[in-house]
């Protein structure tokens, strides 16, 4: 199935443009689905230590952070948007 990624940030430079289309399995996750994007030693650098996300990092899937879901468990559909950002801070 397919699902969008999208990237803000420095994230867009990393994974090469603001959105990308990938194909999962049926069953596909957000843990496959980031998987999938992490296609070189920078990209999974960027995203994952120890098997687990950065804790800096805001994973979203149609607008809902994956840490309110089922984290990297996360279920997708079809036509899912998933959003990849550093968290921002600021006064």
């Amino acid at each position: 199935m397919i699902v969008k990624a999208k990237f803000f940030a420095y994230f867009r430079d990393l994974f090469g443009g603001r959105e990308r289309e990938i194909e999962v399995s049926v069953e596909g996750t957000v843990g496959e689905a980031l998987g999938v994007l992490c296609d070189t030693p920078e990209r999974l650098a960027e995203i994952f230590v120890c098997g687990e996300l950065k804790p800096h990092l805001v994973v979203m899937v149609n607008g809902v952070p994956v840490q309110s879901l089922k984290g990297l468990a996360t279920p997708l559909a079809e036509g899912d948007v998933i959003a990849v950002f550093p968290m921002m801070g600021g006064g």
